[in-house]
């Protein structure tokens, strides 16, 4: 009888890891993942901020026809002066005419917004007249088209407006609210003034200009509200609409040709137009 222990066999574990060549590869090779998936992503959250934006300017454009069936059809103005019971009290924001914040407590504020005719249709929230993909510290993004109720000096220069909302024809292709900036860049203005109008007429045919109060932070494109208060997304089709959405142009004018001109002064029409 073999008394003798079985010899056993030890095998030497070995531990093994990444070499640098190949610590290098994976990184590169996650590097270049990221770099694929990044712009999709953030594809996707403008995607998302542009549609809550519609969503925003579909509550303001239900809003602005509230309004008007509740006031015997009249329009609210887009102006944005003061709103008191001695002057003109249906301003659909309220930040007054100085334009300086320094003696304007109110211009650009919270209060102005509550203060505008608009607010009691809007669940009583500031939220909607904001732009998720608007970066500056404004707290209002969007402007109501000057042919909607808006100052009308009887000049040659300035298209009519409507004051009621039977009287506008085909209403699903008149502008009302718009996705825009202030005329000045926002280091110099606190709150967007006035209203959108960067279209004149003269001399019976349009003598057309875009300003630098239109934007194109939804991928080169801006958010509109019409009369019937469906919203879209229109995108930009001239590539110098985008510099002066982004400061790197001051204007141009219809003598150019321009197809986001020729949009935008069919949608601007007034009455007499």
């Amino acid at each position: 009888m073999n008394t003798n222990p079985r010899p056993t066999r030890q095998t030497a574990l070995t531990k093994t890891g990444f070499t640098l060549i190949e610590l290098l590869v994976v990184i590169s090779i996650i590097s270049m993942l990221m770099s694929i998936m990044l712009p999709g992503l953030n594809n996707a959250q403008e995607m998302g901020r542009r549609v809550v934006c519609l969503s925003n300017m579909r509550q303001l454009g239900i809003a602005w026809m509230l309004y008007a069936h509740e006031n015997d059809d009249s329009l609210c103005s887009p102006d944005t002066d003061f709103n008191s019971a001695d002057s003109q009290n249906n301003r659909w924001v309220a930040d007054g005419h100085d334009l300086n914040p320094n003696t304007n407590a109110i211009g650009g504020t919270v209060e102005a917004i509550k203060n505008g005719a608009l607010y009691g249709y809007v669940s009583e929230t500031a939220n909607v007249y904001k732009c998720k993909s608007d970066k500056t510290e404004l707290l209002r993004s969007y402007s109501i088209s000057n042919t909607m109720g808006g100052y009308n000096c009887g000049c040659s220069n300035i298209t009519a407006s409507y004051y009621s909302l039977s009287e506008i024809r085909s209403p699903s292709n008149k502008l009302v609210f718009i996705d825009t900036d202030s005329i000045l860049p926002d280091g110099d203005r606190k709150w967007i003034s006035d209203a959108f109008w960067p279209i004149h007429w003269s001399n019976q045919a349009w003598d057309a200009k875009i300003y630098n109060n239109i934007t194109a932070r939804h991928g080169d494109g801006t958010n509109m509200t019409f009369a019937d208060s469906h919203a879209g997304y229109r995108k930009w089709r001239d590539y110098q609409t985008v510099e002066i959405a982004k400061w790197n142009s001051f204007y141009y004018n219809s003598s150019d040709g321009r197809r986001d001109l020729e949009l935008l002064c069919e949608i601007m029409k007034g009455p007499n137009d």
